[in-house]
């Protein structure tokens, strides 16, 4: 896998010195700076080469350095140059976050290993397997509801929940006997999977999240003094398909909180464009002016989160569950999306707290850095022993 730093286009011609708002424009300015001239030379290739052979794009779209599902999003935006685009936000967080990789070595990444570290600082996670798999049939016997993950995975993709039901369990909607669902779920473990108990949603949040755990993507960064501070949040609900994932680019809903912590309209893709409502689309329960359960809770426990991933990650987009338990921590994003964010808040991610934060540690990368920051970057995945003792 490769890390592809694109100049979007409309930075190539007549461009003027960049905005502060505008950080694609800084975080590509500072690359042509460093760049060497075959680096420069690449860097064209890339950015008239992807936009001419790559047909779903339209030209307007990836003029600012969007694809064209980013383009039907945004379409209403009233000042593009301050929303991060996919073109610039994974170089840019992989400068920012440098513990990216190797993969293998990632926190934030790799499962287990999240998992690991949750449990020794005892930060609150779902009960997961982590026994010899020769033990996985006695510890399901205790379970009536687990969720199987990829190790690697992201946006939901591989994750299956399973179900106990009578003798067999349910899959999907899928009605499973127990030696074939023993048998999903042994492969999903042996493959390099984390099993976990499903957490229940919290009863004031269920039917807006009929088929899985809501939850609330809080966004912290480590600000201009060292501390850690929550910059962002939106709630995620499950819309009511048949998959227990609540991601939005699944076809879930994402909602923004206000300051009273109560949910906006709900928003979630339809057809490849944007669809609003108040209340939810399958089980017609209202959804704005709603409160957030444990909303103060869940943003302290992302900043604990942060304070025990600090090392090599400065912004972190944290996926908090919001169970009939409290609030439970599920995952972090080294290379979090700006998309839901940028589309609650109504205004892109150059002109809030955040983006402040991005500029601040985007101007105090050192010259080495930045020249190492090749177009074209090859994405380590195998650590060394020193790399997963860090």
């Amino acid at each position: 896998m490769l890390t592809l730093r694109v100049i979007p286009p409309r930075l190539l011609v007549g461009a003027a010195e960049p905005e502060p708002r505008d950080l694609t424009a800084l975080y590509f300015e500072q690359l042509w700076r460093h760049w060497s001239k075959a680096d420069r030379a690449m860097a064209l290739a890339l950015a008239y080469g992807e936009a001419a052979r790559t047909a779903f794009r339209s030209r307007a779209a990836w003029r600012h350095g969007w694809d064209k599902g980013e383009e039907r999003l945004f379409e209403r935006a009233p000042d593009r140059a301050a929303h991060l685009g996919m073109a610039a936000r994974k170089g840019m967080h992989r400068l920012i976050n440098p513990a990216a990789y190797p993969l293998e070595a990632n926190p934030l990444k790799n499962k287990r290993l999240f998992a690991e570290r949750c449990r020794a600082a005892d930060l609150p996670i779902p009960p997961d397997f982590s026994g010899p798999e020769s033990g996985l049939e006695n510890w399901l016997a205790g379970e009536t509801a687990v969720i199987a993950k990829p190790n690697y995975a992201s946006k939901g993709a591989g994750i299956a929940g399973f179900r106990r039901k009578g003798d067999g369990w349910t899959s999907g909607g899928v009605m499973l006997g127990a030696v074939e669902a023993l048998q999903r779920i042994r492969a999903a473990v042996s493959g390099g999977g984390v099993l976990q108990r499903i957490a229940e949603s919290h009863p004031d949040l269920v039917p807006l999240s009929p088929g899985a755990l809501p939850t609330l993507r809080v966004m912290t960064a480590v600000n201009e003094p060292g501390a850690i501070e929550v910059c962002g949040l939106v709630i995620r609900l499950n819309g009511g398909g048949p998959r227990a994932v609540d991601n939005f680019n699944a076809g879930n809903i994402a909602a923004g909180v206000d300051r009273d912590g109560r949910i906006r309209c709900g928003m979630r893709r339809v057809g490849g464009r944007l669809e609003r409502f108040d209340r939810h689309p399958a089980t017609g329960a209202r959804l704005r002016g709603v409160r957030v359960p444990d909303l103060t809770e869940a943003q302290a426990l992302a900043v604990r989160a942060h304070e025990v991933f600090r090392q090599g990650f400065n912004v972190v987009g944290w996926d908090i569950g919001l169970s009939a338990d409290g609030a439970v921590l599920i995952e972090g994003n080294w290379n979090p999306g700006p998309d839901i964010l940028q589309l609650v808040s109504n205004y892109g991610v150059g002109d809030g707290r955040l983006g402040e934060i991005y500029r601040w540690h985007l101007a105090n990368l050192p010259d080495d850095v930045w020249r190492s920051a090749r177009p074209v970057e090859r994405e380590a995945r195998r650590a060394g022993a020193a790399d997963l003792a860090a």
